[in-house]
């Protein structure tokens, strides 16, 4: 049974005790650490890297998602919180789930199942299938430069300049690439590292990244320059 490694974000300490209780009932978890705070997170995923981050968003005076610049790309990140009012905002950031307290077993086992669900994606593959029912192709995950978001379809581009448009959410080609080195930039872009050409600075926090197979460059704001220069500098 390959395990689920999991890390707990929360300033509550009966919070991280009642959670903790509850995943001992699924004996493929394993525990990483646990913080109280974001400096405590922060440093404890510098030298981890769980499959699953459980993130309260209420921590004052910090907030929770100003954790996830520093969440390994790979990781998932489920909300747990007694507010109900961020679950947009979670769900733009591509969490794989969102939790109201007091946290009920069964609502957890249904998130640990959806992980579990794609984990086998996240395996190195030896090669991908794109196209249609008409024109398909198969090719290498390193014959990749970027992978698109357009709604639930993703637009995938490869370092020959060809592109297919698929029908699969972003957060998939990341749960099947990241293996591969790949890294998310944005809410909508998943990139090649081998891919990258340059990296130019057009502002104080904001760049335009060249990509092999793509004619023009591609403008970055902050947050995925921000990300691209932490990533990709060497």
């Amino acid at each position: 049974m390959t395990p689920l490694r999991v890390i707990l974000v929360d300033d509550e300490r009966l919070a991280r005790l009642h959670l903790t209780k509850l995943l001992r009932h699924h004996p493929d978890v394993q525990f990483l650490g646990e913080a109280s705070d974001l400096a405590e997170a922060i440093a404890l995923l510098a030298t981890t890297k769980p499959d699953l981050l459980f993130l309260d968003v209420s921590m004052p005076p910090e907030n929770g998602f100003d954790l996830l610049p520093h969440v390994p790309i790979g990781t998932r990140v489920v909300f747990v919180t007694a507010h109900a009012d961020h679950a947009l905002r979670a769900f733009e950031e591509n969490a794989l789930d969102y939790l109201l307290k007091p946290l009920k077993a069964e609502r957890l086992a249904a998130t640990l199942d959806r992980l579990r669900a794609a984990l086998p994606l996240a395996a190195p593959l030896e090669n991908i299938l794109l196209g249609d029912a008409k024109h398909w192709r198969r090719v290498l995950p390193e014959a990749i430069s970027a992978v698109f978001a357009e709604g639930n379809y993703s637009r995938v581009h490869l370092l020959n300049g060809s592109k297919f448009l698929q029908r699969r959410p972003l957060q998939d080609w990341l749960d099947l690439l990241h293996k591969n080195g790949f890294i998310a930039l944005s809410r909508s872009l998943v990139v090649n590292p081998a891919a990258v050409q340059g990296l130019e600075m057009t502002g104080r926090q904001v760049a335009h990244l060249r990509l092999q197979g793509f004619p023009d460059p591609i403008p970055l704001g902050r947050t995925a320059t921000r990300r691209a220069r932490r990533a990709l500098t060497p």
